[in-house]
């Protein structure tokens, strides 16, 4: 058995870190703001898109199914979804967001949404 290697799994693992510990730690005092506008908000597990839809962010929410609060941070900002799930939504420098996907603590899959151009 081997365990697969390279930049994707690098890249995912440190985001994956960090977004664990601004959920565990908390953010620092400096905050930005999920940015305004409409998105296509897709959910990923193991490598395997799970939902994929319209979204858009207006007044400080994710507006999916329903209209969650967006709790800023240094680099993007979480959602709570329900109890005990929350997606982090890291800015990409590209104009749109993405992040782990945690449950209960534990990463499930991430999130990404991209801005309608």
């Amino acid at each position: 058995m081997s365990i697969a290697t390279g930049p994707a799994i690098v890249r995912s693992a440190a985001i994956a870190v960090a977004a664990g510990a601004t959920v565990l730690f908390g953010a620092g005092q400096a905050s930005a703001e999920v940015e305004p506008g409409s998105y296509t908000s897709t959910t990923w597990s193991s490598g395997i898109v799970l939902l994929q839809r319209d979204a858009r962010v207006a007044d400080g929410h994710l507006v999916l199914i329903g209209s969650y609060p967006i709790h800023p941070t240094p680099d993007g900002g979480y959602v709570d979804l329900f109890p005990g799930h929350r997606v982090v939504l890291i800015d990409d420098g590209h104009g749109g967001y993405q992040g782990p996907a945690f449950f209960g603590g534990a990463v499930i899959g991430s999130i990404t949404l991209t801005p309608h151009r």
